[in-house]
Formats: structure tokens, sequence, C-alpha cells
């Protein structure tokens, strides 16, 4: 059975939830990526570049959308190369640090909309090799899972180019399955054991950030009328510091108020648009 807060953050991910027909579509693209990494000798790498490369494929839907450049408008300068640009807008794959992408992404709104897709690691699956004889052992599933919080954070390293027309973001909360190297420390070698690679099974939802309203998904319903960042990290099952860092974004884009202040800690509600 689901604690309440859990409960609370999975009804909001309902509406979300890919179909069988879009899912489908995903494994083709994860099994044909397989083979090709497989080919080239490419897994063993870190799971970010597996992952980019699968949603790259996918949200290209074919080849020759990938890795294209884009030139600015009236072709002044060289542009920049963007991981998938279709006629119907430009889509940068990113998992960390999206101050990097300010320049890109200038440079890409000036000729047409963008989307960065964030991938969240929804479900993990973990396998351990032992580098010895190459065994691999069976599959565990980790009890935890990733609504997505942190890309408020990365929002928040873009300053005033975010919300901006044209400008949007796109979670894929993916079930990836893990493996790790036995080359630990302690008995299990497990303490501080290297990861070798990871690979998504699943796409498990898409959620579309385009106006301030569609942030009300990262709202459950379990927050009480008025809170503190601790509540809202209770009701989002998350740590302190990124509850903290969450409700300023969510003030960014007006989708809570802060209203005043509890000894110490500061006390937000949901605005209009919340």
């Amino acid at each position: 059975m689901q604690s309440a807060p859990r409960q609370a953050l999975l009804d909001r991910l309902e509406p979300h939830l890919c179909d069988e027909a879009r899912r489908a579509e995903f494994s083709e693209v994860c099994d044909r990526t397989e083979g090709e990494l497989t080919a080239t000798g490419g897994i063993g790498t870190l799971a970010e570049k597996t992952i980019h490369s699968v949603l790259k494929h996918f949200y290209a839907g074919v080849p020759e959308y990938e890795e294209r450049r884009v030139l600015p408008p009236a072709g002044r300068g060289t542009g920049f190369v963007a991981d998938v640009a279709r006629p119907d807008g430009i889509f940068e794959i990113q998992t960390r640090h999206f101050y990097l992408l300010k320049k890109k992404l200038h440079a890409f709104l000036a000729v047409s909309p963008v989307t960065i897709v964030y991938p969240v690691v929804y479900r993990k699956t973990l396998r351990w090799v032992d580098p010895a004889d190459g065994t691999v052992s069976a599959p565990r599933r980790t009890g935890k899972l990733d609504f997505g919080y942190r890309v408020l954070t990365e929002l928040y390293s873009l300053g005033d180019m975010f919300p901006r027309d044209g400008l949007s973001v796109r979670l894929a909360l993916l079930d990836v399955e893990e493996f790790k190297m036995l080359d630990g420390y302690g008995p299990s070698r497990k303490i501080r054991a290297s990861r070798s690679d990871g690979f998504p099974q699943d796409l498990v939802a898409e959620v579309e950030l385009r106006s301030p309203t569609d942030y009300a998904y990262f709202l459950p319903e379990t927050l009480p009328g008025e809170f503190t960042s601790a509540d809202y990290a209770s009701a989002c099952v998350i740590r302190r510091d990124l509850a903290q860092a969450s409700v300023r974004v969510l003030c960014a884009l007006g989708v809570l108020e802060r209203i005043g202040t509890s000894g110490r800690n500061y006390v937000y509600r949901r605005s209009v648009n919340g």
C-alpha cells in the first residue's frame, strides 16, 4: 500500500502516463539503439550517454533530423548544432547544467520553438557485474521513485531566460536498468562501487511544461493551504535543500506566493496559477 504523500504524487503523474502505442514506439527505439551501441562498443559508458542516444533517436524520428546545424537568421555566423532539429521545432536533451545551454537557446529561439528534454530515472532496476568473471546478478528493483523535481533547480540556473515564449521543458520519466561493478570496498564490494552503464527500458510518462499553470504538477494534493519548505519536502518526498530551491522557482513562476513567516521559516501558499 502506498503512503499518502507518494500516492498524491502518483495521482499527479497519472494524466501524463504514456499510452501503449507511445511506449511501443519507445521500446522499438531502445532495441535499435542497443544494437547500434553493441556493434560499436558504445555500451559500457556512462548511463547518461546511452539515455541521451535513445532519446535523441526517439524525438528525431528519422536520422536526418539528428545533430543538425541551425543557422541564425539571415545566415549570420555559423550557428549551433542541435540534438534534434525537426520542421516543428528543436529538441535539446539535457540531463544537467542547463546554464550551459544559454547561448544555444538564444540562437535557436530566434528561428524556432525549443523543447529541453529532461530525462528522469523514474524507477531503477539494479544489476551487479563481477569484473572477475563477468557474471551478472539477477535484477533488483529499487524502491525510490523520482518525479523530476530537480528540473526546477536547473531552470533556476537559466535566470531570466525562463519562462520565455517558444521555450518549453519536457520531463521524460524512464524505467532504467543500471549496471554497477563489484569493485568497491567492504565484504560485498558495493561501497563506492563504480557504475558501468544504464539502459532505458520504458517511457513511463512525458510531462510538458510550457506555461506556469503546467507547474501545478509539482504541487501534490497533500500540501496544506499554507506551508513551509519543510512541509513541501515532506509532501513531495524530497530533501529539504531541493524543496527550498523548488519553492523559490515556483514563486518566480507565479505558481506559489510567499505570504509571511513562521519562526525562521517562510510560509507559502498556492497562487491562482497553482
